[in-house]
């Protein structure tokens, strides 16, 4: 359907209005433009989530850099609540280093709109966002493939509660892709994942583990899944940088391999803007 964007986005933003307004005229309200600090928790195991890192893939040549960013551009706080329109912008990049210079051969970009709300350990989002994949020029060389067009518009849900216990958070997502290339009829991914750990040590080092799954109607209901345990340093408040190892096991989350299954062993180093 031609204005199907469209209709999901003025659903989301219907759906968001008729659960929030209610809620505006009940305290006073303060609104702020770029607040900086984020209300809705990182996906931190996700291979395809926002963040700006170099990783190395231990079993071959392979190098992963992804350049990227969650800005949050709006925000309406209330005494009990707090709402937030974003951007987030990644590029992905896989890289090869044959004999010679490191060389990009895939490209996948992903742009996200997000609106958030947080009700205390509660963090709600919903989402457009779309993703498509290609073969770099040395990429095709270097591999000898053929490009497959890949593209993914999709809407999303999402749900996120902080666990102090645990000293992390649990998290669920839900995408419609509405739009979805080369399998149309295939429109369903879910998600879930969380986070641990945290305590304070040596100062400003933080060890974590993060685990994600993806279940994916594209590939027959497969799953990726994702398992990292790093530090993170607080070199400077509110932007921390990780290292950390991650297996990754299941379906491929670059594009052109998305039907592709993976056992992946990865070193890297990240700054979550």
């Amino acid at each position: 359907m031609k204005y199907r964007p469209a209709l999901l986005l003025g659903l989301a933003i219907g759906l968001s209005a008729a659960f929030l307004g209610p809620l505006f005229g009940q305290d006073s309200l303060s609104v702020d433009l770029f607040p900086g600090g984020k209300i809705f928790p990182r996906f931190t195991a996700d291979g395809m989530e926002h963040t700006v890192s170099l990783s190395k893939v231990t079993q071959n040549s392979d190098w992963i850099g992804t350049i990227g960013a969650v800005v949050p551009v709006a925000q309406v706080a209330g005494e009990a609540y707090i709402v937030q329109a974003g951007l987030a912008v990644t590029t992905f990049n896989g890289l090869i280093k044959p004999p010679g210079q490191l060389t990009v051969y895939t490209i996948d970009y992903r742009v996200d709109f997000p609106l958030d709300a947080r009700f205390g350990p509660l963090a709600l989002r919903v989402a457009l966002g779309h993703i498509s994949s290609h073969f770099a020029d040395d990429g095709i060389e270097l591999l000898g493939q053929h490009s497959v067009q890949v593209i993914k518009d999709y809407v999303g849900a999402a749900a996120s509660y902080d666990v102090p216990p645990i000293g992390g958070y649990l998290y669920g997502r839900t995408d419609y892709i509405y739009h979805i290339v080369p399998y149309r009829d295939r429109n369903w991914q879910f998600q879930f994942g969380g986070e641990l750990g945290n305590f304070l040590v040596a100062g400003f080092v933080r060890p974590y583990g993060a685990f994600d799954v993806k279940i994916k109607e594209q590939v027959a209901w497969g799953t990726t899944q994702s398992y990292q345990v790093g530090l993170r340093f607080y070199v400077k408040q509110n932007l921390p940088v990780r290292l950390a190892y991650t297996y990754r096991t299941g379906y491929d989350e670059r594009g052109q391999f998305f039907d592709q299954r993976e056992d992946f062993h990865i070193f890297g180093v990240y700054l979550d803007l």
